[in-house]
């Protein structure tokens, strides 16, 4: 048995998420599934801490709080 951990998640009701890593985890898992391993994935989420970026016009870094209301909480 495989356990396959990941603080990220291929979600697609959670566009946060879903960037780099988060695509990175799914098709590990999906290729994991392809070979017939056996193998369990866990990801941890946050409905806090998640952020967007932007650079403000004198250059510093702002972040924008993203909140996630999962849908039937």
């Amino acid at each position: 048995m495989i356990a396959y951990f990941s603080w990220r998640s291929a979600s697609r009701t959670i566009s946060h998420v879903q960037r780099g890593l988060g695509i990175l985890a799914g098709d590990t898992i999906k290729s994991a599934a392809d070979l017939k391993l056996p193998v369990v994935a866990v990801t941890l989420i946050s409905r806090k801490g998640y952020f967007t970026q932007e650079i403000d016009p004198q250059g510093w870094q702002q972040e924008k709080p993203v909140v996630w209301d999962r849908p039937g909480t």
